[in-house]
C-alpha cells in the first residue's frame, strides 16, 4: 500500500492541528478538488484524524468524497482501507462509497463479494441502479465467471433495475471472450425483443468474437445487419474483420477491407496495420512489409510493441535470425519497450536457431527491464537447452523454477519438456522421478506426458512399466490419440509382443481412430516375422482398400514376407504395383529382392535386380554383395564369385565382419586348381566398424582356419 504509509509519521508532524469538523472537511476538499489531487496529503490528514480520535461522525461527506476520489483514480486498495476505517469509527457510508466498494471487489477479482454488497445497499435504504449492477457484471466477466454474470443479469429485474444497452454489451463481450458465441447471439435476440436497440459496440463485439474463432461468414453477416440498420462501421469493426481474414490466410480479402476503410476516410489504427504487417511478415513478403510500415509511419501511426513482435516472429520463422536481432535493436533505439510476448518470440527464435547464449542474454535483459518472465519463457528455454544437448544446464534451470519462489509456477508443459528431454537422452529413471514429483505437486500428466514415457519404456524393453503408465493415463481420463496407439503398436511389436500389438490395433479402430501407414507397417512386419503371412497380406489389402497409399516400407515388408514363403510370382506383381503407384523402390527393396532370390537359388533374377538397381542410380551395398556371394557359393560358381569380388574391389566396398566371413567361406570352397593369390583382388583399406582388411590378410585368415590349403600371402 503506497509509500505514504511509511512516511505517515513525518507528514503528521507538519500538519496543522485539527480543531474542528469544518477544518477537516475544508482541508480534505481543498486537497481533493485540486486539478491535480493531493491524494497523499489527504490520506495523511484522514489517518491523523482517525488515530487522534478527532474525526467527528459528521464528517461523512468529506470522507465519502475521499473514497470516491481514490476509486476514480484507481487507488482501489486505499479506497477500501479508508472505507473500512470509516465503518469502524461509525461514519455513515454513502451510496457512492458503497458503489466504490463494488468497484474494489471487481478490480481485485472478487466479484462474488461485489454481489454481496448489493444486500448492504438495499439494507441502507438505497436503490440499486444499472451502473452498480454493470460493475458486478463486468467483474464476473473479467474473472472468467460469465455464467455467474448471466445469473445476475437474469435477476436484475427483481431489484427493479432494467438492463440497458450497456448491460447487454458487457455480457455479450463476456460470452464472446468465453467462446460462447451461441449464447451471445441468443442475448442479441433477447436485446432486440426488450427494445434495447443494438449499437455499433454490440456488433463490433460480436464481429470480433466470431472473427477470433475464424467464423468469418457469420461475422460478415453481422456486418450486413449493421448496414441494414444504418450503423456506420468504425475502425474497430474494420480491424476485427481484417485481423480475422488475415488469421484465416485470406490476406487479399483483408486488404480489400483496408482499402475500403481508407476510401471512406476512416483512419487505420496501430491494430489495423499490425494485423496486415504480421501476415506479410509470416509469409516472408518483406518488400510489402517495408511499404506498409512506411505508410503507417507517414500516417502518424508509429509501430508499437505488437507491430515489432509480428515482424520479429516472421523473421525468425523465415530463418532470418540476424535480421531479427537488428530489428530488435532498432525497436529499443526507437524507445519501444518490448512486452512479454516480444521477449518470448525472441527467446523462442534464438533457441530454435541453437543460439542459446543469445537467448539467455535476452532473458537477463528481460529481467533487467522488470518484465517478469512467464512460464512460456522458461518452457521455451528448457526445450532449447535440451535440444542443444545442454542437459545439465536445463536441469539447473528446472531446479530453480521448482524450488525458488521468485520463479513462476511450473505447469504440465514444463514437466513435459523435462521428461521429453531426459527420455531423449536415455535417462528414463530420472524422467520417472520428475513424473512422480509432478504428480505429488498436484499436476496431472497430459497425453504428451504419457506418450513420451510409454514410448521410452517400450524402447528400453520395459513393457510392464509401459502398461502401468497406460493404466495411469486411462484412470485420469486421458483419451489416447493416434500417436499413443502408434507408439504402443510399434513398441510392442519391437518387444515381440505381437498379440498385444494386434489387440491395440483393433482397439484403435474400434475407438474411431484411423491407423496411420506406419501403424500398418509395424503390424505387417510383426505378422510376417511370426509366420502369419496370410494376415499380413489381408492387412496390406485392407490398407489399399481403405484408400491409404502404401509406402515403400509397406511394399518392402510384404515383398520380403512373400519371397520368404517362396512366392516369387506375387513378389514380382507387387514390384509392378509399386511402379504403377509412382513409388520408387529404394535400396532396401532391391536388397530384399537380391537376398531372397539368392536364397531361393534364382541367381539370374538376383543379378537382374542388381542391374536395375545400378540403372536407377542406387549403388549396391555390402548386404547385396553378401547375398550374391552366398548364392553363388551355394551353387559352386567360382567364376561368378571371383568376378563379384573384383567388382567389389573396383567399387571400393569396405568390408565388415559379416561379409569378411562370407568371403572366407567362399575361398574355402574354391576349386583346388584355382590360384587364389592370382584371382583375389585387393580391397579398400578404409575401415568399417573398426575392420580394415586386404587380400593378404584374408589369405592369412584362411591359412589359420584351414592350414591344409597351404595358401601363402604375398
Amino acid at each position: 500500500m503506497w509509500s505514504l504509509q511509511v512516511s505517515k509519521t513525518r507528514l503528521f508532524s507538519s500538519l496543522p492541528p485539527i480543531t474542528s469538523l469544518s477544518n477537516v472537511e475544508t482541508q480534505l476538499r481543498a486537497l481533493l478538488e485540486d486539478p491535480d489531487p493531493k491524494i497523499s496529503e489527504a490520506i495523511s490528514i484522514f489517518h491523523h484524524a482517525i488515530h487522534s480520535n478527532r474525526l467527528p461522525s459528521g464528517s461523512a461527506a468529506a470522507c465519502n468524497f475521499l473514497v470516491d476520489t481514490l476509486s476514480r483514480s484507481k487507488n482501489y486498495e486505499l479506497a477500501f482501507s479508508v472505507y473500512t476505517k470509516m465503518t469502524k469509527v461509525g461514519i455513515f457510508t454513502s451510496f457512492v462509497s458503497l458503489s466504490c466498494l463494488v468497484s474494489y471487489f471487481v478490480n481485485t477479482r472478487k466479484p462474488e463479494f461485489a454481489h454481496g454488497v448489493f444486500g448492504l445497499v438495499l439494507k441502507r435504504g438505497f436503490q440499486l441502479n444499472e451502473c452498480v449492477m454493470n460493475l458486478a457484471l463486468k467483474g464476473f466477466c473479467l474473472n472468467d465467471e460469465v455464467d455467474k454474470a448471466i445469473e445476475l443479469f437474469r435477476v436484475m429485474g427483481r431489484h427493479f433495475v432494467t438492463p440497458g444497452i450497456r448491460s447487454y454489451n458487457i455480457l455479450i463481450d463476456g460470452l464472446c471472450k468465453a467462446k460462447k458465441l451461441k449464447e451471445a447471439v441468443e442475448l442479441l435476440v433477447d436485446m432486440e425483443v426488450s427494445d434495447s436497440e443494438p449499437n455499433v459496440v454490440t456488433y463490433s463485439t460480436l464481429i470480433n468474437g466470431f472473427c477470433k474463432q475464424g467464423r468469418m461468414d457469420e461475422a460478415m453477416g453481422f456486418l450486413e445487419e449493421m448496414r441494414q440498420k444504418g450503423l456506420e462501421m468504425d475502425v474497430f469493426v474494420y480491424s476485427a474483420l481484417i485481423s480475422g481474414f488475415c488469421a484465416k490466410g485470406s490476406f487479399d480479402r483483408g486488404k480489400q477491407l483496408f482499402d475500403e476503410m481508407l476510401n471512406k476516410g476512416i483512419s487505420p489504427n496501430v491494430v489495423t496495420y499490425s494485423c496486415l504487417i504480421n501476415f506479410l511478415s509470416k509469409t516472408g513478403k518483406w518488400k510489402e512489409v517495408t511499404v506498409m510500415v512506411n505508410d503507417m509511419t507517414q500516417s502518424g501511426v508509429p509501430p508499437d510493441a505488437v507491430t515489432y513482435t509480428g515482424i520479429l516472429d516472421g523473421l525468425f520463422k523465415n530463418g532470418m535470425a540476424t535480421k531479427a536481432m537488428g530489428i530488435f535493436t532498432l525497436m529499443l533505439l526507437k524507445g519501444k519497450e518490448p512486452n512479454n510476448v516480444t521477449y518470448n518470440v525472441m527467446i523462442d527464435g534464438l533457441c530454435k536457431e541453437g543460439l542459446m547464449d543469445d537467448a539467455l542474454k535476452i532473458l537477463e535483459m528481460m529481467k533487467g527491464k522488470d518484465v517478469k518472465p512467464d512460464v512460456i519463457t522458461y518452457n521455451t528455454l528448457l526445450m532449447g537447452l535440451f535440444c542443444d544437448g545442454k542437459v545439465d544446464e536445463a536441469m539447473k534451470l528446472f531446479s530453480k523454477i521448482t524450488n525458488d519462489q521468485n520463479f513462476v509456477e511450473p505447469d504440465v508443459i514444463t514437466y513435459n519438456m523435462v521428461i521429453l528431454g531426459l527420455c531423449k537422452e536415455g535417462n528414463l529413471d530420472e524422467a520417472m522421478e520428475i513424473y512422480h514429483t509432478m504428480i505429488e505437486r498436484g499436476i496431472s500428466g497430459s497425453l504428451c506426458t504419457y506418450n513420451t514415457l510409454i514410448d521410452r519404456c517400450l524402447q528400453e524393453g520395459l513393457a510392464d512399466k509401459a502398461i502401468e503408465f497406460w493404466r495411469h493415463a486411462v484412470d485420469l481420463g486421458v483419451i489416447p490419440n493416434s500417436i499413443t496407439y502408434g507408439v504402443m503398436i510399434n513398441g510392442f511389436c519391437k518387444n515381440q509382443m505381437f498379440r498385444v500389438a494386434k489387440g491395440l490395433f483393433s482397439k484403435m479402430r474400434a475407438s474411431g481412430i484411423s491407423p496411420t501407414v506406419n501403424d500398418y507397417n509395424a503390424l505387417m512386419s510383426s505378422l510376417c516375422k511370426e509366420g502369419s503371412l496370410g494376415q499380413a497380406r489381408m492387412l496390406f489389402q485392407e490398407m489399399r482398400t481403405a484408400n491409404y497409399l502404401p509406402s515403400v516400407v509397406s511394399f518392402n515388408t510384404i515383398i520380403d514376407g512373400i519371397l520368404k514363403a517362396g512366392d516369387v510370382k506375387s513378389a514380382k506383381e507387387l514390384l509392378e504395383d509399386m511402379f504403377k503407384l509412382g513409388l520408387t523402390p529404394d535400396i532396401i527393396t532391391f536388397s530384399t529382392l537380391v537376398n531372397r532370390f539368392s536364397k531361393l537359388g534364382l541367381l539370374d533374377e538376383a543379378r537382374m535386380c542388381v542391374e536395375k538397381m545400378i540403372a536407377r542410380g542406387i549403388e549396391p551395398d555390402v548386404f547385396v554383395f553378401d547375398s550374391l556371394l552366398k548364392g553363388y557359393s551355394s551353387k559352386g560358381e567360382t567364376e561368378e564369385i571371383v568376378n563379384l569380388l573384383h567388382q567389389m574391389a573396383d567399387k571400393g566396398v569396405i568390408l565388415d565382419k559379416e561379409i569378411t566371413s562370407t568371403i572366407l567361406a567362399c575361398l574355402c570352397q574354391i576349386s583346388d586348381d584355382v590360384d587364389v593369390m592370382e584371382v583375389l583382388p585387393t580391397f579398400s583399406k578404409k575401415t568399417s566398424k573398426g575392420i580394415s582388411i586386404t587380400c593378404n590378410e584374408l589369405l592369412m585368415k584362411v591359412n589359420k582356419s584351414y592350414p591344409e590349403l597351404k595358401l601363402r600371402a604375398a
